[in-house]
């Protein structure tokens, strides 16, 4: 049986700026099993604290800013003209301008909860701009920057690692079990996996079984 994929695409490695300005060290990445879903971006460490700065990645606009007690707290989306989205989730405050409005909008529906789209040409920022302050909102375990690049037209998140930031990462990978799944076509929803246990480490590992074909 062969298999035929889409090309891989090729996304502009030096388009988008870190969002913040100390080294990326990430607590968690892209399409990480969470308990009840697949993690949807890179989570940012900022040190233990809340309060460092918060740009945007490229030139665009605010098109979205939600508030909620749970989730993604504080976020806020820009759209780019290059066709992608960034996100920029379990912020403590935005900056000056946005967070007026959004305060203004909050008493005005007397409800903390808001999701709000605004006009294209009410927040434009620069790349480097500050948008916001990094937080611990919404369902955040500790400060960090939950950080995003969408495509636009789908809104399906993409690896913002493919897109040329710098991330500091001296620890291996721990390779524990390998899951093989049914990937044939027709063959309905994704079935329970065979689990096998690995062994090994660095560049050499074994299954301790034999797979059966």
């Amino acid at each position: 049986m062969s298999f035929s994929y889409p090309a891989p695409k090729n996304y502009p490695t030096d388009y988008f700026r870190a969002p913040l300005n100390i080294p990326l060290v990430l607590s968690g990445s892209f399409c990480e099993l969470r308990s009840n879903h697949f993690h949807s971006g890179i989570d940012i460490k900022t040190r233990g604290v809340e309060g460092y700065r918060v740009y945007a990645a490229a030139d665009g606009y605010v098109s979205r800013i939600k508030v909620k007690p749970g989730g993604f707290g504080k976020a806020i989306y820009i759209r780019h003209p290059n066709g992608y989205t960034t996100v920029y989730a379990h912020l403590s405050k935005f900056n000056e301008e946005i967070d007026a409005y959004v305060k203004k909008k909050q008493y005005g529906r007397e409800s903390f909860g808001v999701d709000l789209y605004p006009d294209a040409k009410q927040f434009t920022v620069t790349k480097g701009d500050k948008v916001a302050l990094s937080g611990n909102s919404g369902s955040s375990g500790g400060p960090h920057l939950h950080f995003e690049i969408r495509d636009t037209s789908t809104e399906h998140p993409l690896n913002a690692l493919l897109f040329g930031f710098e991330v500091e990462d001296s620890q291996a990978p721990d390779i524990q079990k390998l899951a093989i799944y049914n990937m044939e076509p027709g063959s309905g929803p994704l079935p329970n996996p065979d689990v096998f246990d690995v062994s090994g480490s660095g560049a050499n590992h074994s299954i301790n079984q034999a797979i059966i074909e």
